[in-house]
């Protein structure tokens, strides 16, 4: 069943840096020739900090590329919207690092990787422990568009994933960098999302606070 993602519920904006992203892919895409494109993957014996870079904004083929655009836009763009640019950038650069030194640290034959699937794990592991309770918008084959948790999409995808790492014996998706990417996604929300967040306090957790407050003024009288 094909299953394309248009976004989070509600979402509103211009998310400049993720267009930005998408586009840059795009153009290395249309512009480049296979010798090219080979050229800027990343080869994990010889961890080159700018192949890391290069290789995450090119692509195998047009439907590797959709495939990565349309998952990162659908998340992405609701975590640009909802950090600083400082966040969203660091977020980006911790992601390309992790995953591609976590796929040359487990790497049994000097395979180059490419392609974004492992920053589009980092959002989607942010996403996930930020918005778990909210919707996904999808366009499904045969059903059209439909809404489903957050938490139920992406879970169910890390588990196909996991599946298919654990009974693939030719393995030609880097499932390591999609792994290594959703675990240093939730690790960047848990650790940095309150440094970075351009949301307001919910007002819940305001009052509680005020009431924890008084409580222990009272309690110092």
């Amino acid at each position: 069943m094909l299953i394309i993602p248009l976004g989070k519920k509600g979402s509103e904006g211009i998310p400049v840096i993720t267009l930005f992203v998408c586009l840059a892919c795009i153009l290395v895409h249309v512009f480049a020739n296979t010798a090219d494109r080979l050229a800027l993957t990343f080869h994990p014996d010889q961890l080159d900090p700018l192949k890391m870079f290069t290789s995450v904004f090119t692509h195998a083929d047009i439907w590797h590329l959709l495939g990565n655009l349309f998952f990162f836009y659908c998340f992405a763009r609701t975590i640009e919207a909802r950090v600083t640019v400082a966040g969203f950038v660091l977020a980006f650069i911790v992601f390309v690092l992790v995953t591609n030194l976590a796929y040359a640290a487990s790497a049994r034959e000097p395979i180059p990787t490419l392609g974004l699937s492992g920053v589009v794990w980092g959002y989607m592991g942010m996403f996930l422990f930020r918005y778990p309770k909210d919707y996904i918008e999808c366009w499904v084959l045969f059903l059209n568009k439909i809404e489903l948790p957050a938490a139920i999409f992406i879970l169910a995808f890390l588990t196909l994933d996991i599946a298919a790492y654990r009974h693939t014996e030719i393995v030609t998706v880097n499932y390591i960098a999609h792994f290594s990417g959703f675990a240093a996604g939730a690790l960047f929300r848990m650790a940095f999302w309150n440094t970075f967040t351009t949301e307001n306090p919910e007002p819940g957790k305001r009052v509680q606070f005020g009431s924890r407050l008084a409580h222990t003024r009272a309690a110092r009288r």
